[in-house]
């Protein structure tokens, strides 16, 4: 299954004291999503989010429309097997959250299971677990996890849900930021050298930032577009400025005069601990090709 979406949707299960039908649950979301399925499966998602869920659908010749409470929708397009994920893949889906308060948790899974909504691959360490999330897949591929813990409702009005194993995996503090090192690369004294023996050492500066981002202590870098004396910058995830100076010295560049540093505390999103991964996977040639 392929996804337009980049962002997680998030569902809000609001349940009352008395008994509910599907009808009467208010499932919030704001935000619109598109989600590449099979045609084959569209009588089944038709049936788990109407008869099952309760959502209004509105059908189109290639597609349908499932509307929530707060406006928005997601928009299921049947296409062919190749623009389709197959079920070992789910797992690298757009991932629905629904949180359910603990009193209706157990009622509101029993309903799913009973649709027929299997465990999310349960050989996929991650999704082993179901202490404290439930995951499954229903119709279409589309990954689900159930949360009961107030920690992980979304705040309101907006379309994402806490996600306490990544924070910690990141280092994130409770604002989902944590401290970097960032060098600042300038123009160093010694730029006057052969054509040829630049080239060498600009290879080697680059060969020296792959290594560095390989070990995981450099999370960006890049240079500066134009000719001024400040050249680019290092992001580092390290504690102190004397491990930065360290690494930054490792630079050939450094070495031999052609570049200088200044290095400052810098505190950004934690979110960028994944910007080398993603990186690797937009690159079609190497920066040292």
């Amino acid at each position: 299954m392929k996804t337009k979406a980049t962002f997680v949707l998030v569902f809000l299960f609001i349940l009352g004291s008395k008994a509910q039908t599907v009808s009467d649950l208010t499932i919030v979301f704001k935000a619109q999503a598109k989600v590449n399925v099979l045609k084959s499966e569209r009588n089944a998602i038709k049936s788990f989010w109407g008869a099952t869920l309760g959502r209004k659908i509105e059908s189109e010749e290639n597609a349908d429309l499932v509307h929530f409470d707060g406006g928005g929708f997601v928009k299921f397009v049947y296409r062919p097997k190749t623009e389709v994920l197959d079920s070992s893949q789910y797992h690298k889906s757009m991932q629905l959250a629904l949180l359910v308060p603990s009193s209706e948790y157990g009622a509101i899974l029993s309903v799913i299971k009973d649709f027929g909504a299997a465990d999310l691959l349960p050989n996929v360490e991650k999704y082993q677990d179901h202490t404290n999330d439930y995951y499954f897949h229903a119709p279409g591929g589309q990954v689900f996890r159930m949360v009961n813990s107030v920690d992980t409702f979304p705040k309101s009005g907006e379309g994402y849900v806490y996600d306490a194993d990544r924070a910690s995996k990141y280092g994130a503090d409770d604002y989902g930021m944590k401290k970097y090192i960032f060098a600042f690369l300038k123009r160093g004294p010694n730029r006057d050298i052969p054509k040829e023996e630049a080239a060498q050492l600009q290879n080697a500066h680059l060969q020296n930032i792959m290594r560095l981002a390989q070990e995981g202590k450099l999370i960006l870098a890049g240079p500066f577009f134009g000719n001024e004396d400040l050249r680019g910058i290092y992001i580092f995830d390290v504690e102190t400025l004397e491990e930065a100076k360290s690494l930054t010295e490792t630079d050939p560049a450094i070495q031999a005069g052609s570049l200088a540093m200044e290095l400052k505390e810098w505190y950004g999103s934690a979110a960028l601990m994944e910007v080398t991964k993603i990186g690797m996977a937009l690159q079609k040639k190497s920066i040292t090709d």
